[in-house]
């Protein structure tokens, strides 16, 4: 018989126990309806069993223990003490896989950061001199637009420093 086998007829015996405040001595309950002596398994069933508030201890000896509320809701809520078992590791289970899953999502979390503010950080550049190439093109535009302006004023300039000559377009008029 293993260690949680025991332990689920022992914890049964004492939460099913009819007598309120009924203790009894699991060493010597074991050694007389389970044939077994192995006091170590016994006294380490016993511990855990006082250390949960499963059970207390009687005055004269802690193998002679009576069940307390607790390990009569434990009993009630899981039926043995394998199934409270069996329902802590699938409850550590789900905390492992919660604890990865929100590793995972922090770092999806960082890395998307990262990401985001690269981009803008490459947009805010890139806007930049973008900006920076209009503002020469511009420049340069205007520059041009100026000179073609200068050559517009000089040429006009050069035509009203030079006589109208009336005579010669009223005579072009009249030959045709």
């Amino acid at each position: 018989m293993n260690r949680t086998e025991l332990f689920d007829i022992l914890l049964k015996n004492r939460t099913e126990s009819k007598t309120e405040g009924g203790f009894l001595d699991l060493r010597t309950y074991v050694e007389q309806k389970l044939n077994l002596s192995d006091n170590s398994l016994i006294e380490s069933i016993v511990d855990e069993m006082i250390e949960n508030d499963w059970v207390k201890p009687s005055n004269y000896s802690k193998y002679s223990v009576c069940a307390t509320y607790e390990g009569k809701q434990l009993i009630e809520k899981y039926g043995s003490y394998s199934s409270f078992l069996e329902s802590l590791k699938k409850s550590d289970n789900k905390d492992q896989v919660q604890k990865r899953t929100d590793r995972a999502l922090n770092n999806i979390s960082k890395i998307s950061a990262i990401f985001f503010g690269l981009t803008s950080f490459i947009l805010g550049y890139n806007k930049f001199f973008v900006d920076d190439l209009k503002i020469d093109n511009q420049q340069t535009e205007i520059k041009k637009l100026n000179g073609k302006v200068d050559s517009l004023k000089f040429e006009l300039k050069k035509r009203t420093t030079t006589p109208y000559k009336k005579n010669a377009v009223d005579s072009a008029k009249t030959k045709g």
